[in-house]
């Protein structure tokens, strides 16, 4: 079955000011939600997937020593190594367990299934029970970005069409965009991840089109000609750039009255913030 995206991890030292800048530039922001392992997050959210800004704001709550698939541990680390940016790429799980399976019988997975929860709010304000399932994945050679699924377990006391009603007319994440010197290198690990058995290739690099989003791996020159920037360098794949769809005339009117500066690349309006490329679909 394959996986579409659920949400994109953008990693910042403070939470409110990357808040800040998403406000600016159109979003609708939720208030700050803790996790019990010391991180902290807001949330962008879009019609079936969304934007965690991510800060670890609790630094002292994260005990032991952790281990590739220790949410808390690789996002201190993240950022102390590469500072803020884009850190992970959550795809969407009917089944945590079957998905673990999988993985397994890839060769990516072995990890245990993650479960946790916390209090959520609902647009009119009151609590609700929020829970997830996670099971994660990793291609050996690719320390610098999270990859995992999440089952959400409660999904009715997560997404509201209110929430999702931006000002700037954004309603989805239409691309997640990684670099690697080699692209097709990881085209079974992108398999195996999305559960789509044959990625397209070109000769920029493979890409999945999934049921909510497209997954592209490129080169970094190419990555450079579509964004305006280099990318991140890592060994091994890294989350480079996340491109949002929506209504194009609001999405441009909402990025010029953000007074952020932006790039016109390819029908696409670039913004650099945080350690990150957002792209928005604009033409």
């Amino acid at each position: 079955m394959a996986r579409g995206i659920d949400h994109v991890i953008h990693l910042v030292r403070d939470l409110d000011a990357a808040a800040s800048t998403y406000e600016k530039l159109g979003f609708l922001v939720s208030s700050r939600n803790k996790h019990p392992f010391g991180t902290h997050n807001r949330i962008v959210q879009l019609d079936g997937s969304y934007i965690e800004i991510l800060e670890v704001a609790e630094p002292e709550k994260i005990q032991g020593e952790g281990g590739p698939t220790s949410f808390a541990h690789f996002h201190r680390d993240f950022l102390a190594r590469n500072g803020e940016g884009l850190s992970g790429l959550v795809l969407a799980s009917s089944d945590a367990h079957a998905d673990k399976a999988a993985f397994d019988k890839a060769g990516f997975g072995g990890f245990p299934v993650f479960d946790f929860g916390r209090m959520g709010k609902r647009p009119d304000g009151s609590e609700a029970e929020l829970a997830f399932s996670l099971s994660f994945l990793r291609e050996p050679d690719s320390a610098d970005v999270m990859t995992f699924v999440v089952q959400h377990k409660h999904p009715e006391n997560f997404w509201f069409k209110e929430l999702q009603a931006h000002p700037n007319g954004a309603s989805r994440v239409s691309c997640a965009t990684f670099t690697a010197e080699s692209p097709t290198d990881h085209q079974y690990f992108l398999q195996a991840w999305t559960g789509i058995r044959d990625p397209r290739s070109t000769s920029l690099g493979v890409t999945a089109e999934t049921p909510r989003g497209d997954i592209q791996i490129t080169e970094p020159r190419p990555f450079e000609d579509a964004f305006g920037a280099k990318p991140p360098v890592s060994k091994g794949l890294r989350f480079s750039a996340v491109t949002f769809g929506g209504n194009a005339e609001k999405i441009r009117q909402a990025v010029s009255k953000s007074g952020i500066a932006a790039q016109e690349r390819h029908g696409r309006l670039v913004i650099h913030a945080h350690g990150a490329v957002l792209s928005f679909e604009a033409g």
